[in-house]
């Protein structure tokens, strides 16, 4: 690896150590924000009762 790489690579994870973790309200928008995004491209939105019934669609 060269030199810069690696200097790069030491800076990234100093920063993520001291990153703050993200908090109950943040964690829940980001999933909105995710279903949503999944939504918008007709994907159909991951949740126990769809598992299921793909689970047992598939035979």
């Amino acid at each position: 690896m060269s030199g810069s790489r690696l200097d790069l690579n030491v800076t990234l994870a100093a920063k993520e150590a001291e990153a703050v973790p993200l908090g109950r309200d943040e964690k829940a928008a980001l999933k909105r924000a995710e279903g949503a995004f999944r939504a918008s491209k007709g994907y159909e939105l991951d949740t126990f009762w769809n598992r299921l019934k793909r689970r047992f669609r598939k035979k």
